[in-house]
């Protein structure tokens, strides 16, 4: 999975070779176990950029998981100490939408103004 992250930046409107492994991966038969790693390399405090990359490359994906999986995902990833991941989470609920990801976006306050700012944006653009 690393490999697919190694070189390349994850930028805005960019395709990120990532995304390939990540659709590919969830391609597979045991795709209840792919999610389980997915969830563990996006949530790695260890390595925050792969996570952060990993967050990113999950987001442009329409609906990778469950709803429940979607919305464990970003609530954690939200509650993590390095902002990048709370960034790219943030991107995340943006991108996939919805009432969960609303409610979610909606409870977090973020020590981090510029971040904080971005959220309550998101949340206001998901209300409609």
């Amino acid at each position: 999975m690393h490999q697919g992250f190694s070189k390349a930046q994850v930028e805005g409107g960019i395709r990120h070779p990532g995304e390939t492994v990540i659709r590919e991966a969830l391609q597979a038969a045991n795709k209840e176990q792919v999610l389980h790693g997915l969830k563990a390399f996006a949530l790695d405090a260890s390595q925050p950029h792969f996570a952060a990359s990993v967050l990113q490359c999950l987001s442009v994906l329409k609906h990778p998981g469950t709803v429940a999986w979607r919305v464990a995902l970003i609530r954690e990833a939200l509650a993590m100490d390095d902002v990048a991941i709370r960034d790219a989470a943030a991107q995340a609920a943006e991108c996939w939408g919805g009432a969960e990801m609303l409610d979610i976006l909606q409870k977090h306050a973020d020590p981090v103004p510029w971040l904080q700012a971005y959220i309550l944006d998101v949340y206001r653009d998901l209300q409609g």
